[in-house]
């Protein structure tokens, strides 16, 4: 038995630090490559519980394997979404091969931020005895979820609609005007959509030389976005896609 594959839902390159929080809402691998070597995070909500990592000189697994990739300035991502059978199917193969991160050392982690989940359940110095925050129900999108994308190189602002009228913002823009014009565009490219048999609208794409305008359906919101021109439409779309798990 391997990993299973899960749905993938975006490739990146960037630090293990900047890469996990894009799994912060749902279960998924993340596979990485850094150089002649290759290896993945098993993610619990953005929760690193199990690791490895392989190159022509070792062979880490668990807790070293994850030290080991935190030193790493930049490594290629690809990320997957599991279904809760597939993460139980992968954390069984990751106990079994001794991929998971142990109790010690999670506890020795000293990667601030960042947290270390054994059997699905995050434990830091700050929380012991709190109550976990995946038993508590996330808001749909607020502040911190969009705070996600508002981190994404060349994102000026992000705001969240519904029916023309801003319900989070973060950034920096007239958000009431924006949310409407958003709302007026979101319903005319749904129509061309539907009149051309497209399907469901999945996201929308406006560049400019001045920048650039994405807007996507999340739940019963939508997310708006803008963006310099030169900003990376790959990581925001990954972003935005992330909180689409979030509905």
């Amino acid at each position: 038995m391997t990993l299973p594959d899960g749905q993938n839902f975006g490739s990146m390159t960037a630090p293990l630090e900047e890469v996990l929080p894009f799994t912060s809402a749902f279960q998924a691998v993340v596979r990485l490559r850094s150089g002649d070597g290759e290896g993945f995070i098993l993610s619990d909500e953005g929760n690193a519980v199990a690791a490895g990592y392989r190159d022509h000189d070792r062979d880490l697994r668990g807790g070293a394997a994850l030290e080991y990739l935190f030193t790493e300035p930049s490594l290629a991502s690809e990320l997957s979404r599991y279904s809760p059978e597939e993460y139980a199917l992968a954390l069984a193969w990751c106990e079994e091969e001794e991929y998971a991160i142990g109790e010690e050392e999670a506890a020795e982690s000293d990667h601030e931020g960042i947290g270390c989940a054994i059997g699905g359940e995050e434990i830091t110095e700050s929380d012991r005895g709190e109550e976990h925050p995946s038993q508590t129900a996330l808001p749909e999108l607020d502040g911190e979820a969009l705070n996600l994308v508002l981190a994404q190189p060349g994102v000026v602002s992000v705001s969240a609609f519904y029916e023309g009228f801003a319900v989070h913002s973060v950034g920096a823009a007239d958000f009431e005007r924006v949310a409407a014009i958003s709302e007026d565009l979101l319903r005319a490219s749904s129509r061309i959509a539907d009149d051309m048999e497209m399907g469901a609208l999945d996201q929308i794409i406006l560049e400019t030389p001045g920048g650039k305008l994405i807007i996507a359906p999340v739940g019963d919101l939508s997310v708006c976005v803008l963006t310099k021109a030169n900003a990376n439409l790959g990581l925001v779309r990954i972003a935005l896609k992330s909180l689409s798990w979030r509905g």
